[in-house]
C-alpha cells in the first residue's frame, strides 16, 4: 500500500508514489509536495485513486531552471499528467500540481456535461 497524504483518521485519503531521478532525495520536498497536493486536489480526493510525483533534476550540478515535477493522477477520467520545471522542486512542484488541479477540473466539468 502507497503512502497516504493524510492523517489515518480521516475517511478520506489519497494515495501517492514520489520517485527521485538524477538527484538526491529530499524529505522536506517530499512533505512539502505532499501537503501541496492534499490542499491542491482535495475537492477532488474521494475521485483520485493514485497520484505519481516525479522529481528530476536535468542538468546535474550546472543549475538554472533545472529541476522538473511530474504529476500523474489516475481517477474515472483516466490518466492526466502535468510536467513543470522551476529552479527548485518547490516551485516546479507547485506549478505541476495547479495545472494538474486545473487539468482534473476540466475533466470532472465534462464529465457533467
Amino acid at each position: 500500500m502507497l503512502p497516504s497524504c493524510r492523517n489515518p483518521e480521516d475517511q478520506l485519503t489519497m494515495q501517492y508514489d514520489i520517485h527521485w531521478k538524477n538527484s538526491m532525495r529530499s524529505k522536506a520536498a517530499e512533505v512539502y509536495a505532499c501537503k501541496r497536493a492534499t490542499l491542491t486536489l482535495d475537492r477532488f480526493a474521494e475521485r483520485i485513486r493514485s497520484l505519481s510525483l516525479r522529481f528530476e533534476d536535468l542538468n546535474g550540478p550546472k543549475g538554472g531552471v533545472d529541476k522538473r515535477c511530474t504529476v500523474e493522477a489516475v481517477g474515472p477520467f483516466g490518466p492526466l499528467i502535468a510536467r513543470a520545471r522551476a529552479r527548485n522542486y518547490y516551485a516546479a512542484a507547485d506549478r505541476a500540481l495547479g495545472k494538474l488541479e486545473r487539468g482534473v477540473a476540466r475533466a470532472f466539468r465534462r464529465e457533467l456535461h
